[in-house]
């Protein structure tokens, strides 16, 4: 349960960091172009808590999957499944992409970004989570 509770504070940090530059600092003359798609930034101050809980499920999730699948697997696992997951979330993007008029560049990086992430907290999960060494008598 240790590396279980350290490695969701490890990666829901990460995760946290992560977005707020990506979003936040690299992409956001992208999220210029298109303001009346988003929220402004009084409105999105307002929903703050729902991105705390929305990336907090996202981390549960991720290293419930990893903690009941990939565990024994370390590092090299635990960016498997990042690669993994993304690949889900490139296809979910796509498919908001063609319902919602956010510039094509945004998928790609946004996708690009998030393959980043997902490697990294693959990464993270994996340092921490990683098997207990055998111990000698």
């Amino acid at each position: 349960m240790k590396r279980f509770v350290l490695a969701f504070i490890a990666a829901y940090i990460f995760l946290f960091l992560w977005g707020w530059l990506l979003n936040g600092v690299l992409l956001k003359d992208v999220y210029a172009q298109t303001p009346n798609l988003w929220r402004t930034q009084s409105e999105m101050l307002g929903f703050f808590h729902w991105i705390l809980i929305g990336q907090a499920l996202i981390v549960l999730a991720f290293v419930m999957i990893y903690a009941s699948s990939f565990a024994g697997g370390g590092v090299i696992a635990g960016i498997r499944l990042g690669i993994l997951l993304e690949i889900a979330a490139i296809g979910m993007r796509m498919g908001v992409y063609a319902v919602q008029p956010f510039p094509g560049k945004l998928l790609v990086y946004a996708s690009i970004g998030g393959l980043i992430e997902m490697v990294i907290t693959g990464a993270i999960v994996g340092v921490i989570y990683k098997p207990a060494a055998a111990r000698t008598p």
